[in-house]
């Protein structure tokens, strides 16, 4: 792993962490990006995290990326870096952002945050990068597990798993590429009057339903749709001068 200690520079750690008080960094290095580590604990928006070899420390839990569970692995990491950080003794009391990246980095990390997946034969959750239109392969089963789907419909009998808010499930396209299947709730169906439904009542049904996003998947979107609007406010910067 590619670790560079940093005993001078305080200047490129200050921009992104320091604690209060007496004003010092509490940074014991950089991680680079794809570093594999495990996630040991949440506090706050940092996750208490240990490399592969042994060090501990806080990051940022917007740059912890769940590892990809579809894939067979004997690897003991939970998650993988996104992009460079420093790896903190303790909880910054204030932080600011790192500077913003190129777009083109921001947009290529957007298009493979993570999805939940849900197998078609053995109901396994598995995560995986999303950027699939309809399903990942569970290498450990060889299940397809299909993109899942929440429904927020207030009376919706669909049952509510692993705390969430709303019903979880996944739709199966028989003929992938070909023909799109309804994206309707398939729990509501049961209260519904299918064939006497007109069609501004069925698109009326879909409304209800949409993609389920992983909390790690919004909370990461949300950052990088700042980071985003930090580089082209530094673009505006760059030719106002």
């Amino acid at each position: 792993m590619n670790r560079c200690l940093r005993c001078f520079g305080w200047a490129v750690v200050a921009a992104f962490f320091f604690a209060n008080g007496c004003g010092s960094p509490t940074s014991t290095g950089s991680l680079q990006p794809g570093t594999e580590v495990r996630l040991i604990g949440e506090q706050g928006t940092f996750g208490k995290i240990q490399t592969a070899e042994g060090e501990v420390g806080y990051v940022p839990l917007g740059l912890l990326k769940q590892r990809n569970t579809a894939k067979v692995s004997d690897a003991v990491h939970s998650h993988t870096l996104v992009r460079e950080v420093d790896l903190q003794e303790a909880v910054p009391a204030d932080a600011t952002p790192p500077s913003p990246r190129k777009r083109s980095e921001i947009d290529r990390e957007q298009h493979t945050l993570n999805a939940l997946f849900i197998g078609e034969e053995t109901a396994k959750e598995v995560i995986a990068p999303g950027n699939v239109h309809y399903f990942v392969v569970d290498e450990e089963t060889g299940d397809r597990c299909w993109r899942s789907i929440e429904c927020i419909h207030p009376d919706c009998p669909g049952e509510k798993k692993h705390g969430r808010p709303y019903y979880v499930f996944f739709l199966v396209a028989e003929r992938p590429n070909e023909e799109e299947p309804p994206i309707e709730c398939d729990a509501c169906r049961k209260f519904r009057d299918v064939d006497s439904e007109t069609p501004l009542e069925k698109t009326e049904w879909s409304r209800y339903v949409r993609p389920y996003e992983l909390p790690e998947t919004l909370r990461r979107r949300g950052e990088l749709d700042a980071e985003r609007r930090r580089f082209v406010e530094q673009l505006r910067k760059i030719y106002a001068n």
